[in-house]
This record gives C-alpha cells, sequence and structure tokens, in this order.
C-alpha cells in the first residue's frame, strides 16, 4: 500500500498524460471545426450561407472527464493518507479534500472545521491554505474550485462541455437577415441575391471551446486546465512534501506461513 503523496504524484502525472491527448484532440477539431453550405434562392432571390459545427469526437468528454478525476481523486486519496487513525476507522467513507468557497455563513464554518479536524493540526493548516475563500482573487477563480465544479457537474450531470463558438460574418446590409438552426448547431445568413458576393469574405478564424455548465455563466477556456494541472504541480505538491512521500502505515500487516508482521517501507 503507498500513502503520503505517492497516489497524488502518480495521479498528477496521469492527468498530464490525459490533457496532453485532450489538447491534441481538441487541436485536430479546431482545425476544421464546422462546415459551409452556399446556395441561391432564384424564386425570392436570395442568396444564403449556412454554417453549422461538426459534431465533438466523444473521446473529447471522456478524456476532460479522466483528466478531472485523476486530480480530485488523487486529492482525496491525500487526505485518506494523511487523516488521523481514529477518523480513519470513524469517517472511512466520507473523508476527502475538503474544497470550500465560503465559510461565512455558519454551516458552512462547522461543516469546515469538522472536515479539518479529520486531519492532524500541521496537515490541517496546510489543507486550509490552499482553499478558494483563502485566495487573492474571487473563489470562483481559484483553480481548485474549478476543479471540483467541473467534477461535480461531470458526475452528477453531464460532460462539462459549455459552448462551441462559431465564426460568423454578417455583411452590413440593410436587408441581410440571420437564422438560427440550434438543434443542428448551425446559423444561416442570407442576403438580396444581387449582393451575394458579400457572403463571399470569410469571418475570422478563431475557434475555440469552453468548459462548464451547459447554458450557465460558468465557463472556462481550455488553457485554464493546463493552469489547474500547474497548480498542483507548483503549489498542492509542494506543501505536503515535507510530510514524506512513502510513509509506513501502521494499518497494513502482512501474513507469512502463519505468522503476521508488520510491514515496513522505504523510498
Amino acid at each position: 500500500m503507498l500513502t503520503g503523496l505517492a497516489y497524488l504524484i502518480m495521479k498528477t502525472e496521469r492527468a498530464k498524460v490525459h490533457l496532453d491527448s485532450l489538447n491534441r484532440e481538441l487541436t485536430a477539431y479546431c482545425k476544421e471545426p464546422y462546415t459551409v453550405v452556399r446556395w441561391n434562392d432564384l424564386q425570392n432571390s436570395r442568396s444564403f450561407r449556412k454554417s453549422q459545427l461538426k459534431p465533438l469526437n466523444h473521446i473529447i468528454g471522456m478524456l476532460l472527464g479522466e483528466f478531472l478525476y485523476c486530480l480530485r481523486s488523487g486529492l482525496d486519496q491525500l487526505a485518506w493518507s494523511f487523516a488521523l487513525p481514529a477518523a480513519q476507522k470513524k469517517n472511512s467513507n466520507v473523508i476527502c479534500f475538503p474544497i470550500f468557497e465560503s465559510v461565512q455563513r455558519g454551516e458552512d464554518r462547522r461543516n469546515f472545521a469538522k472536515a479539518l479536524a479529520w486531519f492532524p493540526p500541521e496537515i490541517a493548516h496546510e489543507i486550509e491554505a490552499l482553499q478558494p475563500h483563502k485566495g487573492i482573487g474571487p473563489p470562483q477563480d481559484h483553480p481548485l474550485w474549478q476543479l471540483n465544479k467541473l467534477c461535480n457537474i461531470d458526475k452528477h450531470c453531464v460532460i462539462p462541455i459549455n459552448s462551441r463558438t462559431i465564426p460568423i460574418f454578417v455583411p452590413n446590409n440593410p436587408a441581410v437577415l440571420l437564422r438560427h438552426y440550434p438543434l443542428e448547431d448551425a446559423i444561416e445568413v442570407s442576403v438580396p441575391i444581387q449582393d451575394k458576393d458579400q457572403l463571399d469574405i470569410e469571418p475570422d478564424s478563431s475557434f475555440f471551446i469552453e468548459f462548464g455548465e451547459w447554458d450557465s455563466d460558468f465557463r472556462i477556456p481550455q488553457h485554464r486546465l493546463t493552469d489547474i494541472h500547474g497548480f498542483f504541480e507548483s503549489s498542492v505538491l509542494p506543501r505536503f512534501k515535507k510530510f514524506g512521500l512513502d510513509k509506513p502505515d501502521p494499518r497494513l500487516r502482512i501474513e507469512f506461513q502463519g505468522v503476521t508482521r508488520d510491514a515496513t517501507y522505504s523510498k
């Protein structure tokens, strides 16, 4: 059995593998994210241009979830490793790495104090220092808050992809018409047929995918996932390294030829 930081180190390294794969898939998708169809309606004397997003490869959502869960479960395994033996025995199903947006309300303050009581004081101090409500900016901008939010959406609701942005050029024409096809992920632009050349201008090719909660204001750009992973490497892991990587676990015993002996481990 590995203890201390071992699981979080492994999970952080594995999360990087998923993140690299996710970024490759997103880069490939963003090269040709939509199709364009043009036609003329001679009967109504209008020219049309319809831009339609291509479906996302399902592997994108799977890689996103695997990246998120590697980091979140790594935090929880870290918490279990450093929890007090009495807490491990009494609260085996609830020990986790607490992430609190705020402790202003009495209930939140009590729950946070209860969670910190699972750990020795020196571990509780480091956990408290990493909390979103202890950061210099809004808690919602904190890497751990965003990680926890994305994980909860993925676990309880849907794959946390908020939106895809499609670039559309709209001519400066008083007769221009726009039509949105939500079920098709498409937008149609039309002008009088004599102005059809106005639809030949290509829009800005920039395209990006945002992660978060569908149809809400919670959205983060792709590069933020790299920031979240970097926070683990630069802030989370260094805080706990001083407590050791692979500590002997006093709960683990090995039975060998009928004799029970304590197991010892070293780095």
